[in-house]
């Protein structure tokens, strides 16, 4: 749960990462930096209420605008290479997943189906029977 309130030295604290701060700033990279450099658990809407904070962000943005990541910064540049490697997997699980469902769709519609022919024919049905028995019985 986020912090309410911050006090003087939190506030200080966090001014100063966001003075100190090397590539590219958002609310979220510093929310998830105040948390693990500070061990402050808070909110962008939190830090948002401090003008103190608010300003010094707008600042650092303002004069980062522009500045490639410096290669000295191996800490930010590991931190950022892991969110790009996270978004990747995010987006290739969810292709995998669209491709799931579409092929559980197409199972589904299948399966329907046979079981509506196998309503009319007998014969139909009895295999549909001893498929599912023997699919059931290998789990």
């Amino acid at each position: 749960m986020a912090t309410k309130s911050l006090d003087t030295d939190q506030q200080i604290s966090i001014q100063a990462l966001i003075r100190s701060w090397e590539g590219k700033l958002t609310w979220d990279l510093l929310v998830t930096k105040i948390e693990s450099s500070l061990a402050i658990t808070t909110t962008r809407q939190t830090l948002d209420k401090y003008l103190n904070i608010k300003n010094e962000y707008k600042d650092r943005k303002r004069s980062l605008k522009g500045q490639p990541v410096s290669a000295d910064n191996t800490d930010l540049l590991i931190y950022l290479q892991k969110d790009i490697d996270l978004a990747e997997k995010i987006i290739q699980l969810e292709a995998e997943l669209k491709v799931a469902k579409d092929e559980i769709g197409y199972l589904q519609a299948f399966v329907q189906k046979i079981a509506n022919i196998g309503q009319s024919d007998p014969n139909v049905m009895a295999i549909f029977q001893r498929a599912m028995r023997s699919i059931e019985e290998s789990k």
